[in-house]
């Protein structure tokens, strides 16, 4: 008798096995995906700063700002940041600038888009006011 049960779930460690191993993979999958779009996140992150750093000096505009946010984008974020882009704007006392790109994509046409935005104080020197 006891055969006999055995016999009948013959196979179910190696289907138990098998599903079990598609959920792990899909979980892994899902871990590297979150690790790309972080370091995208943090490499358009940086080169946002690096904008406006560039911008904020005295005399600088929004464009060398924009122009530096997307040399360091294309340079250091390569291979985390794919088609960078960036934008810089300025007022009187504030200097912003946004790099947006997409993270590398585990699954065909899945798209991971990512945005950063760094701001930023303008440089400007002033004279002491004597009472």
């Amino acid at each position: 008798m006891p055969r006999q049960i055995l016999r009948g779930e013959r196979g179910t460690t190696v289907i138990a096995t098998a599903v079990a191993f598609a959920a792990i993979l899909m979980l892994l999958s899902a871990v590297f995906q979150a690790v790309l779009w972080y370091n995208a996140r943090s490499a358009a992150l940086a080169a946002a700063q690096e904008g406006v750093r560039a911008a904020r000096g005295l005399g600088a505009s929004p464009a060398q700002g924009q122009a530096a946010a997307c040399r360091y984008a294309r340079t250091v974020g390569r291979g985390l940041l794919r088609s960078p882009a960036c934008a810089a704007t300025a007022n009187a006392s504030t200097v912003t600038v946004t790099v947006r790109g997409a993270a590398p994509s585990l699954i065909a046409l899945f798209d991971v888009r990512v945005s950063e935005q760094a701001r930023g104080a303008v440089e400007r020197f002033t004279t002491p006011v004597n009472p």
